[in-house]
This record gives C-alpha cells, sequence and structure tokens, in this order.
C-alpha cells in the first residue's frame, strides 16, 4: 500500500510540527517513509534549510532522526532505521511529523513524503541487546561526558565508536543524549562493563533552546506548544521520571547557523531548571561558553542554587585533544548515584586540572561543591594538580575576581572569605584566558537563603 503526500513550504511554516496521517493495516509487517524536498539550501543563504520527521503509532512515539541528511526510516518488528524504534506495526491511525526546523528565504521549498507499507513476510531476526551491569566501586570521584551523539540523530559515528570513544579517554562514565530520541540506549547498555558506566538521555531540541533529559530512558515530548505543553511541564515530566534537567549550551550561536541552540524561554530563566551547561566542546572560539559562564553567576547572584556541567556534544571524532569533563564525587558508580551527585552540586569541570575544595566554619562545620555553610569565619581550602606552566587561579566571590594566583604543577591554597560572601567559586585558566577547569559553588548562609 502506497500513499503519498506533498506540499510547498515558505519561511511563514518554519518552526511548525507539520502532521500526515496514514492508516496502518491489519498484518502490515513492513513501514517505508522518505521525506524529500527542494532546494536543500536557498538562494544566496549560507546554511542549509532544516527538515526532521517524527514518527508516532497509534500508542506512542516511534522515533526521530534529527538534522540527519537522510530523512528515509525503514520500520519493521525486528529493526529500524537509526534514530527509530523496531516493534510491531500496530494496526490504526499513524502521524508523520515534518519538523521544520529552518527553512530560509527566498524560494518556496517544495517537499513530498512518500509512505510504502508491505504485507510480505520478513526473513530477519530480532537483534538482542542485553544490558550489562557494572561493578561497584563504591565512593570517589568520577569523570565522565554527560552530553553526545551519535547517527540515531546527527552525528557521524555509531554507538559503538561513540562507547570506544568513552575508553580512550579512560572515562567512567559516558551519556548518550541524541536529539528527540531515545533508540539509541538499548545498544548503548549493551557495552557497559565494569570499565565504564553508560548513562541514557536524550537532547530535547526545541525551536527555542536546547535542553539535556539525563537518566531517561523513554522518550520525552520536546515540541513545545504540541497540546499545550510549556517548557517548564517539560522539565517537569524529567523529574518526575527520575531524570535531570539541564539547559545546554545557552549562549551558543542561535539561528540561522545553529537552530533553536540559544536558551529563549522567558519562563525558564531559569525557572524550574537548577542545571546548565556552561562549558560545551572547546572553551575558546565562539562556542558561548564565556557567556554561558557569565549567565550562571548571573542566576547564582539572583539567589538559584545552580549547578553548571560540561559536555562535549561530541558528533565523531574528537578534534580537542584535552576535552572538558564532569568529575563527580558520587557514592557510587551507578546511574542513580552519578545524577544525585550531579543534582547536589557535587562535581567540578575540567579538561585536565585536579581540583578539591573544601571550607570550614567558626564551628568546624565542613562543606563542599554544592553545600550550603552557615557563615561565620569561613575559610575556604583549594587544591589542585595537573596545571601547566603560566596557569592562573581566580577565586570567585558573588561573581568578582577577589583573588588571582599564578599557580604551580600542584599546590594548597587557603583564603578566609569575607562575611559579604554568599557563593564562592574556583577557576584555573591557561596563559590565554581559556577555562581550564571550574569548580561547582559553595553556599554561604542557610539552606533558605536559596531558591
Amino acid at each position: 500500500m502506497q500513499q503519498n503526500f506533498e506540499g510547498i513550504l515558505t519561511t511563514h511554516d518554519a518552526k511548525q510540527h507539520l502532521a500526515h496521517t496514514f492508516e496502518m493495516p491489519v498484518g502490515a509487517t513492513k513501514l517505508f517513509i522518505k521525506l524529500e524536498y527542494n532546494p536543500h539550501r536557498s538562494t544566496g543563504q549560507p546554511y542549509d534549510n532544516m527538515l526532521s520527521l517524527t514518527l508516532f503509532d497509534p500508542e506512542s512515539c516511534r522515533g526521530a532522526r534529527h538534522n540527519n541528511p537522510d530523512q528515509s526510516l525503514v520500520i519493521t518488528e525486528y529493526s529500524a532505521t537509526p534514530g527509530y524504534t523496531p516493534g510491531t506495526l500496530q494496526a490504526g491511525t499513524w502521524t508523520v511529523f515534518i519538523d521544520t526546523h529552518r527553512i530560509l528565504p527566498p524560494d518556496e521549498l517544495h517537499y513530498t513524503v512518500d509512505v510504502d507499507i508491505s504485507d510480505e513476510p520478513l526473513h530477519e531476526t530480532k537483534v538482542q541487546w542485553l544490558k550489562k551491569s557494572v561493578k561497584a566501586r563504591g565512593q570517589g570521584w568520577y569523570h565522565g561526558d554527560l552530553h553526545g551523539h551519535t547517527l540515531h540523530s546527527d552525528a557521524a559515528w555509531d554507538v559503538p565508536d561513540f562507547v570506544q570513544y568513552a575508553r580512550n579517554y579512560e572515562l567512567d562514565f559516558v551519556t548518550l543524549t541524541d536529539h528527540n530520541t531515545v533508540s539509541g540506549l538499548t545498544q548503548l547498555d549493551s557495552f557497559a562493563e565494569d570499565d565504564l558506566l553508560t548513562v541514557g538521555g536524550s537532547e530535547l531540541t526545541t525551536y527555542c533552546g536546547h535542553a539535556l533529559a539525563l537518566g531517561v530512558r523513554t522518550w520525552q515530548e520536546w515540541r513545545v506548544g504540541v497540546n499545550n505543553i510549556t517548557m517548564p511541564e517539560i522539565a517537569t515530566h524529567v523529574k518526575e521520571k527520575g531524570g535531570v534537567f539541564v539547559i545546554a549550551h545557552p549562549k551558543s550561536a542561535g539561528d540561522p547557523e545553529c537552530t533553536g541552540c540559544d536558551w529563549h524561554y522567558p519562563d525558564m530563566l531559569p525557572g524550574k531548571a537548577r542545571h546548565v551547561e556552561i562549558w560545551n566542546g572547546p572553551w575558546a572560539g565562539d562556542s558561548g561558553n564565556e557567556t554561558a559562564l557569565e549567565l550562571w553567576y548571573q542566576w547564582l547572584n539572583e539567589g538559584y542554587r545552580m549547578t553548571a556541567t560540561a559536555g562535549t556534544d561530541s558528533h565523531g571524532p574528537m578534534r580537542d585533544p584535552n576535552p572538558s569533563f564532569n568529575y563527580v564525587y558520587a557514592k557510587d558508580l551507578t546511574e542513580y548515584d552519578i545524577l544525585n551527585a550531579i543534582q547536589q552540586g557535587h562535581l567540578y569541570l575540567s579538561s585536565g586540572p585536579t581540583l578539591d575544595v573544601m571550607v570550614r566554619n567558626r564551628w568546624l562545620e565542613y562543606a563542599t561543591m554544592g553545600d550550603v555553610i552557615a557563615g561565620e569565619d569561613v575559610t575556604l581550602s583549594f587544591y589542585w594538580s595537573g596545571c601547566n606552566q603560566g596557569d592562573t587561579l581566580e577565586l570567585i566571590i558573588n561573581g568578582g575576581v577577589f583573588d588571582e594566583r599564578v599557580l604551580g604543577e600542584r599546590g594548597l591554597l587557603e583564603w578566609r572569605l569575607p562575611q559579604h560572601t554568599r557563593w564562592s567559586v574556583v577557576e584555573v585558566r591557561d596563559k590565554a584566558g581559556n577555562m581550564r577547569a571550574v569548580t561547582n559553588p559553595i553556599f554561604i548562609g542557610s539552606e533558605n537563603d536559596w531558591r
């Protein structure tokens, strides 16, 4: 059975979700859908138009493949194109949405969607990906990546290559966050071993900002406005699923270069969010990391107890010889414990140096990154190792530089924090001023002082 859709799109159709419905007959064994559109690049534009498909069966989402040049898909009971999930082709009404991420002037865009359904017998077997457990290691520091992609969305490598990259860097954990799909997570978990924990997630790639849903292994509605859903409601759903909601690269380049990549939700600045990715890919260049850092400091000064994270945002072999990772102090190397420690702010971000921060007050109470401590005669102790010649330390108090030092390879420093301190962070930068490591805040006062 075949069905065809076609139409013309203009810039007025950008940032929409265009539904096309078709009926799946009883006994169907194979579904093929192909989207084609022209022109791929409008006259005089430096960037391509960008359309993606999201597919729903009568009960649930069957996946998406954001920003991939191949916008065709095949689904059977046993297999599926990356980005989509295999399974029974339920009889009833299916819907394929065209997500119009970018349509640039001046040309009209002509598209066709071809749907082909077969009931021919299948000659294939289901691939079984077996989830593996990771041996307990106990309390300690664990480092890993919280943001990466495969060809289940728009990356150049498959899941095995993604996992091998994590092992090449001797990471303790790695998180797969493909755009608007969780289809790669089952295979990801089959590569877990005692040396590497695999963490689930997805990147909710909306038209006005991106967010990471860490620890969520089911598809999460990301299309703000569909069925009147809002971004605060999406953040709540992520938390209800046991996940961690992170505003991703909020100050990266936006439209048209990177459609929807910068954060533009007035009800989420930061709203319900308490985690923000301030270090996305290499620090230098036009990454927006420096302005994301400033935004984080602004939110801290507004009284939000915000945790900062890093992510390579890898889409293929790493070009950065010293990528930044998250160094998390967790009860154990489990997905729950890693995410719980991140929620508590017990982590720092680093492309090489090892850091540790501790504070104590006059009553000999102690606290570390992410904690709140009463503000009476607070002393901060900072230990570091692995720094390069010319690296500098900046002690940040309430968003301003309180002290600056040139660092040796390793050492220990202490400061008596001034009485007006509300929060403090330590930065380590190289000779060129690029970040090499940064702690999460220690908060001074009482729990009730912070939102």
